[in-house]
């Protein structure tokens, strides 16, 4: 397949990287920065420049760019390509960016759209950060926008083919309730704790616990701003839960109840055990079923 990315972040940077890795698949990249497209050539990320010339060779055009320029880029791009070309973005959020490939799917029928999100990342940005294993192991999220099934595996193929164990299929709706939590509660709760005065002295003092809950801290305030404000209904509700948990440890401890303290820790062991019980069987089941 000839395949465009624009946006050659890390996420961007990565599949540029893993494609020409991983398949003989021909990689068109376009970023903003010169700077950028030449590193992308150097490293043989990309094959060529995306150009409004050869955006008709498509046959796939992965946007990854923050969701407003998501948007604006499906406006510029989608009528010059030709039918039959897959389009599919890597945004946080999803609400907006399906609503908006609904729309270009009434318009544009002959395109086929996806909304999608690798479930991969690091906590560092750009590319310089990018590299071809970014994927492994992890799944790819997709939205279908009256997607054929047959576009749907052309998806999962194209996926495990740069290192995802494949697809799972979810709603806008889902996407974002679910992300509100795994991912945009994780990165507040984690520039929250940084901010601790301690912190600045821990050296010493610490193992593991704070670099896991303070490796997110180190974000992109631009992008995960945007994506937050975009999701703020969902977010929202997220920390009103956490808010709840963390005052009834508080209470625990100003009322010296050691009784509920205990209990309230078991709650989140027992939680924890059912949570990682519940991940191993759904991976037996994608394994079973070969997915």
């Amino acid at each position: 397949m000839n395949i465009g990315i624009i946006g050659l972040g890390l996420i961007g940077g990565s599949l540029g990287r893993a494609i020409s890795k991983y398949t003989d698949n021909k990689v068109y990249g376009l970023s903003l920065h010169e700077s950028t497209m030449q590193k992308a050539e150097l490293c043989q990320a990309i094959h060529a420049r995306l150009s409004k010339e050869n955006a008709k060779e498509l046959d796939m055009l992965i946007i990854t760019l923050y969701p407003r320029a998501i948007e604006e880029a499906l406006d510029e791009w989608v009528p010059l390509l030709k039918k039959g070309c897959i389009v599919v973005d890597c945004g946080g959020t999803k609400r907006g960016i399906c609503k908006k490939m609904f729309e270009m799917h009434e318009k544009y029928p002959d395109i086929i759209f996806m909304g999608g999100h690798p479930m991969a990342g690091r906590e560092f940005s750009g590319f310089s950060h990018s590299q071809a294993t970014l994927f492994e192991k992890s799944t790819m999220l997709i939205v279908p926008i009256k997607t054929p099934i047959e576009a749907l595996v052309t998806m999962k193929e194209f996926a495990q083919s740069i290192g995802f164990e494949g697809i799972v299929i979810t709603t806008p709706e889902e996407h974002d309730e679910m992300i509100s939590f795994t991912s945009q509660l994780a990165h507040i709760v984690s520039s929250s704790y940084i901010k601790n005065p301690l912190a600045t002295t821990h050296y010493g003092f610490s193992a593991g616990s704070f670099r896991d809950m303070t490796r997110v801290a180190r974000l992109n305030p631009q992008m995960w701003s945007e994506l937050m404000l975009e999701n703020r209904d969902y977010l929202v509700g997220q920390i009103d839960n956490l808010q709840e948990n963390l005052s009834a440890f508080k209470k625990a401890l100003m009322d010296n109840n050691c009784e509920e303290l205990e209990k309230l820790l078991d709650e989140g062991r027992i939680a924890k055990e059912q949570v990682e019980s519940l991940r191993a069987k759904k991976l037996q089941e994608r394994i079973n079923n070969g997915n």
